[in-house]
């Protein structure tokens, strides 16, 4: 079982790796690695400096793909397999079905942890659209 100070430097480790990943424009996987610093900080102890530091990436996330339409986002997602997999995932189609007709019903899936960690890799990837 991972003791406190290891959870701590878990976190750390992943901070690094997300400023690393935005540095090299790979804003998806930088998000992702913020996601596993959160996990890793379970005493939320620096929630608002991975928050501030997920913001600082989503805005780059945003300005990057402006221009996208609709149908060169989800190109430039399905690149990505985990993506593609998770798109051809009859589970995962009948929940995003479903968030289409009650996007409230997204929420309930989100409590699933596999669920959720999928969500995450669609909004990150930009199919799902959160504003």
């Amino acid at each position: 079982m991972p003791t406190r100070q290891s959870r701590s430097i878990l976190h750390l480790a992943y901070i690094r790796k997300a400023t690393i990943l935005q540095t090299m424009r790979e804003y998806s996987k930088a998000l992702e690695a913020l996601q596993a610093a959160s996990s890793a900080d379970t005493t939320n102890a620096h929630a608002q400096e991975i928050q501030a530091q997920e913001f600082k990436i989503q805005q780059s996330l945003f300005s990057q793909r402006a221009d996208e339409t609709e149908e060169q986002t989800l190109e430039r997602a399905m690149k990505d397999p985990e993506v593609a997999q998770i798109m051809g995932d009859p589970v995962m189609q009948q929940i995003l079905q479903q968030a289409q007709g009650n996007p409230g019903a997204l929420q309930d899936h989100m409590k699933n942890p596999v669920v959720r960690q999928k969500i995450m890799k669609l909004i990150n990837a930009g199919i799902i659209k959160t504003r």
